[in-house]
């Protein structure tokens, strides 16, 4: 990642976050890999995951793929 983008990033919003239980597997593998992104941005940059409601299964997955409570 170029070093100039990556001190203009101060947040990471993924909107209807649901879409990384539903199409992570066989749409976008890499929704699952989010998380990676923290490797670039470091634990400083919020990560926010907007979605109105899901299965706990959901959020489960939503939760491990951002990296949140690493």
């Amino acid at each position: 990642m170029d070093a100039k983008f990556q001190t203009r990033v101060n947040t990471l919003i993924v909107d209807e976050a649901h879409c990384i239980d539903e199409w992570g597997e066989e749409f976008r593998p890499m929704y699952r890999q989010l998380h990676r992104l923290r490797s670039f941005t470091g634990q400083e940059v919020p990560f926010v995951a907007c979605k109105a409601t899901c299965a706990t299964s959901t959020f489960t997955i939503i939760w491990s793929s951002l990296g949140f409570g690493h």
